[in-house]
């Protein structure tokens, strides 16, 4: 009863809340890898966008002092479309689609880095803290963190597509491990975890060789910080991975039913 009647709920969100065309195509002028993608799939981009719109608080980290920052219309879409495009295949519906990002509510945005505060442990035993400037973070069953510049700056400028890359890791803790696996059915686990711990070892050997890689050496840090990387590339520069990696990124395109270099999706 509580899903249909959410669905419900959802459906009727559409309506009410529908985004206005010069927001919305303000927020597609900035985001060029999604200038092919086909009417009908931006059309459900736009759906699901606007769902999340509804059902996130996207809410300023800085709300006083010379550092204060302004959560407009144009900043909650620029994030709500990009957050939006890893559900964007998920689901028979939109209202079905938005099931992946149920159980937590807030989008922090701040003017720019901002301190995560951490305690570790030396080889003595001593505790220190440690206070280091992040660009962004994802906290299970919680908010995302989010610099504003990193955001606007977008992926061709830095390399980096930095909501995908949080929300690549809202994905990953749908099953309850950061682990760099998405939820997937039995049959389809170990096929991606094949081909993702088979790109992880390569690409950290690339790196620990200190060549040059294509994709940013921050992948190497961990796996599931190599698939919310690749995940960044996998829809901002699609034919990249699939030049590098490309039974991983099949699995990818499985698993998020996009095909980010036709720009449609892939049925079911």
């Amino acid at each position: 009863m509580f899903n249909w009647l959410k669905t419900k709920r959802r459906e009727r969100a559409l309506t009410t809340y529908a985004l206005p065309d010069d927001e919305w195509n303000a927020a597609l002028n900035e985001l060029p890898f999604l200038d092919h993608y086909t009417p009908e799939v931006l059309a459900r981009l736009r759906d699901l966008t606007t769902l999340f719109l509804v059902e996130k608080s996207i809410v300023s980290g800085a709300t006083s002092g010379e550092h204060a920052f302004e959560v407009t219309p144009h900043v909650r879409i620029l994030i709500g479309v990009q957050a939006s495009l890893l559900i964007l295949g998920r689901g028979a519906t939109v209202a079905e689609a938005m099931r992946d990002y149920d159980g937590w509510e807030n989008v922090v945005v701040y003017p720019g880095d901002f301190p995560r505060t951490h305690d570790f442990e030396d080889e003595a035993g001593v505790v220190h803290r440690s206070a280091e400037p992040i660009a962004g973070e994802s906290w299970e069953g919680g908010p995302v963190l989010l610099s504003w510049p990193a955001v606007e700056a977008g992926y061709d400028e830095t390399g980096m597509a930095l909501v995908i890359h949080e929300f690549a890791h809202k994905i990953d803790m749908l099953d309850g491990a950061v682990n760099g696996l998405p939820p997937l059915l039995a049959s389809e686990r170990a096929a991606f975890r094949d081909a993702i711990d088979v790109a992880y070892a390569h690409f950290c050997g690339c790196v620990d060789r200190n060549l040059d890689t294509a994709i940013d050496p921050y992948a190497a840090e961990s796996i599931d910080e190599f698939f919310a990387v690749t995940c960044e590339v996998f829809f901002a520069e699609p034919e990249l991975l699939l030049l590098e990696y490309p039974a991983y990124f099949a699995q990818l395109q499985s698993y998020f039913r996009v095909d980010p270099i036709a720009g449609h999706l892939v049925p079911q």
